[in-house]
């Protein structure tokens, strides 16, 4: 049988993976909210940050493999209707197959049948899905030939006709009779099975058997009510009554499903395992076309991303934006959505991110982050247009509720800083927001401009978004430094000349700190001529301020 992935390409091998091997930004992005599994009766993701440290790549044959893959899905959504339709059967055969080894061989031969019965189910509905849907992708043009080759074989049509007559026999039998042998107290010490039945015993009465009130007696009418079997478990000689009848039945099962125990552990080892390993890769794949339809709904535009080489080290993006806030904002508000523009470049791979409070600063650093993960997943990112790279890793700085015990806030976050540049590489993203926001302003922006220097000279991408305007402006200055490998540039979170309006919007501009001071003060109305203002309105409502 064929191997088939249709998240990694033919002849791509393990050996060859280059997961991301720091996962603490996932949870801090807030990726776990945004990708979800689109189908009902599907197990849950077991440890949902551990599923995804095996499938981000930073490997650029496999995000545009997947990301095609993705695209076909996408333009086809019956075909996603198959997937979805198919999913939860794929994933009872793996729970068969896990069961089996917990009970008598017989029952597990009869769950193997069971498994073939769910497997050609499975085949049936993906090849009548698949039939008529030009894809594009190699991934699922190959899952496809591989689906029509065994659906159109004989092999398989004559599987599927024996395993039917065999389930149906299996299904067939509704009721057993069963001789008791008695002790002299009446009690029950042996028991085996008379007969298997087609029919069910149905509940009597010993007085109309009597009285003959009963006449239509086919045999299968009880002397008396039937009762409920089983209601007193811990009971010794229930026990060993069910064991009894389980043997026996044990016996019968095991004269018909004999001569195809072989065929089935043969066939189902060799074509069904395919199967079960596409079932994680269709629940990744059904939550990203989920996540692309999601925020298509709220008006948000989502792009299939252009993929670049490691060594290119591209991040160009266009009408960007948060998924987070599209969320929050729903359709009703889509239209207040603001959509950025970001791109590094020889002038500028690290950006110090400054501007107002609550000016975007977290939105833009975060959703910078959210894209190159999604990227490298191979999904669709929230964009208009959107040209990137893979990264090795994504290192994460955001603020923290946590004491640390023994350091203090500053000693976390000093310690944090000083293990992200000890394992960032040039082609590392880093994303840091109101670090070193614990300490006093002089103090912070040493260490913050020590810090840029230190990525600078790793040669990563990032962002430091910060509340430290003088950072900015050292900029010039950081460039001079002959440690330097890539360039730092600033971005501002801008407001409206004139006023305190946050604009949400970002510019590749030097900041005028001043003024965005000048904008906090006048939010809060503590500038000198909205304080003197107030005096004076104070004064007034003061008794007998006008007669004085």
């Amino acid at each position: 049988m064929n191997t088939i992935s249709l998240l990694y390409p033919p002849g791509y091998t393990a050996k060859h993976e280059t997961a991301l091997s720091d996962q603490s930004f996932y949870p801090r992005l807030g990726l776990d909210r945004l990708i979800r599994i689109p189908v009902r009766g599907t197990m849950p993701w077991v440890d949902q940050q551990e599923q995804f440290s095996k499938l981000l790549t930073s490997d650029a044959d496999v995000i545009q493999y997947r990301l095609d893959v993705v695209e076909d899905l996408i333009n086809n959504p019956a075909l996603c209707g198959t997937f979805t339709e198919v999913l939860p059967q794929i994933e009872t055969i793996a729970q068969l197959r896990a069961d089996k080894s917990r009970v008598s061989e017989v029952t597990s031969c009869l769950y193997s049948i069971s498994e073939i019965e769910l497997y050609t189910n499975c085949v049936d509905l993906l090849y009548q899905g698949i039939k008529d849907t030009a894809v594009k992708s190699q991934g699922l043009q190959t899952l496809f030939q591989i689906i029509e080759d065994i659906h159109e074989s004989r092999e398989y049509q004559n599987l599927k006709e024996n395993s039917r007559r065999l389930m149906e026999e299996t299904r067939s039998i509704r009721s057993v009779t069963i001789g008791v042998n008695l002790n002299a107290q009446l009690h029950a010490v042996e028991a085996g099975v008379v007969a298997v039945n087609s029919e069910f015993f149905r509940s009597g009465d010993i007085i109309d058997r009597i009285l003959r009130l009963d006449r239509k007696d086919d045999g299968f009418r009880c002397l008396t009510p039937l009762v409920p079997y089983g209601a007193n478990r811990a009971d010794q000689r229930d026990t060993a009554f069910n064991s009894a009848i389980n043997n026996a039945l044990d016996i019968i099962f095991s004269s018909a499903v004999r001569s195809w125990r072989p065929v089935i552990r043969r066939y189902l080892a060799q074509n069904t395992q395919y199967l079960v390993y596409l079932a994680q890769e269709l629940r990744l794949l059904l939550g990203a076309v989920e996540l692309v339809n999601r925020m298509r709904a709220l008006g948000m535009p989502m792009c299939k991303p252009q993929v670049h080489p490691t060594a290119d080290k591209v991040l160009t993006l266009r009408s960007f934006y948060n998924p987070h806030i599209a969320v929050s904002l729903g359709t009703e508000k889509a239209g207040e959505m603001v959509f950025n523009d970001l791109k590094f470049d020889s002038e500028g791979m690290i950006y110090v991110l400054t501007g107002a409070n609550q000016g975007g600063k977290t939105a833009v650093t975060h959703a910078v982050g959210i894209i190159q993960a999604l990227f490298q997943l191979g999904f669709y990112v929230p964009a208009r247009s959107a040209e990137l790279s893979p990264v090795d890793n994504i290192f994460v700085h955001f603020p923290s509720t946590s004491d640390a015990i023994g350091k203090g806030r500053l000693g976390e976050e000093c310690n944090h800083l000083r293990q992200i540049i000890a394992n960032a590489s040039e082609y590392s993203m880093v994303l840091l927001d109101e670090a070193l926001s614990s300490t006093s302003a002089v103090e912070a922006g040493f260490i913050a401009g020590e810090v840029l220097l230190g990525l600078s000279s790793i040669g990563v991408r990032g962002i430091f978004a910060t509340h430290l305007h003088d950072l900015a402006g050292q900029v010039d200055q950081l460039n001079q430094h002959p440690a330097n490998r890539v360039k730092i540039d600033n971005l501002v979170a801008e407001v409206e000349a004139g006023s305190t309006k946050r604009t949400f919007k970002i510019a590749r501009v030097k900041p005028d700190g001043l003024s965005y001071a000048r904008s906090i003060a006048e939010q809060y109305g503590i500038t000198l001529e909205q304080i003197l203002k107030t005096r004076r309105q104070h004064k007034l409502r003061q008794p007998g301020a006008e007669q004085g």
